[in-house]
């Protein structure tokens, strides 16, 4: 009885199936360094977090990010704030920078500032593996900003946001993996 119950529970069975992310330790068939070169191209982002323009509410960001190889980022990022005015806009730019902040081995390290109309939002980027296929991202603010005006709204005073970036010639969405 004890063991048809333990095979029949949800939560056992979901304890049993998890997914667990592998770092490449550069030794491996991912081998080689880290640098400003390893985020080169046009990456999709997708991030969710919260945001704070006088009316707390959840933001969902999704766009284009073309890094250049050497310290330059532009995009074009996509934000809903689900506050009580519900907007979204887009929001162009071109002068955004990124750098390999190092760390021995994987995952490296990355900064990445995003400018808005006013001020910038910056972020702490980790690259799995040296070819720079994905990467995850994370607000790096400590969730105070100093009156970012995004896409012309008011200023958003706090934030907190998170997402991951894929490479697009490395089949984001519709290829059956964990996007």
């Amino acid at each position: 009885m004890a063991l048809a119950l333990a095979v029949g529970s949800p939560a056992l069975a979901f304890a049993r199936h998890h997914s667990v992310t592998k770092w490449d330790d550069g030794g491996g068939a991912g081998g080689g360094s880290f640098s400003a070169a390893t985020l080169n191209g046009t990456y999709i982002f997708q991030g969710s977090g919260f945001a704070d323009d006088g009316k707390a509410g959840e933001v969902a960001v999704l766009g284009t990010l073309t890094f250049d190889g050497v310290s330059a980022v532009a995009g074009n990022l996509i934000l809903t704030h689900g506050d009580s005015l519900q907007n979204s806009c887009n929001d162009t730019f071109a002068a955004g920078t990124y750098s390999f902040t190092g760390g021995s081995g994987a995952p490296g390290q990355f900064t990445m500032q995003v400018p808005f109309s006013t001020g910038n939002i910056n972020f702490g980027l980790l690259v799995p593996d040296p070819e720079g296929h994905s990467a995850l991202a994370i607000q790096s603010d400590n969730g105070t900003l100093a009156g970012v005006t995004v896409c012309g709204s008011a200023s958003i005073t706090s934030m907190s946001l998170k997402g991951k970036l894929k490479r697009l010639d490395e089949g984001f969405g519709g290829d059956g993996g964990d996007d």
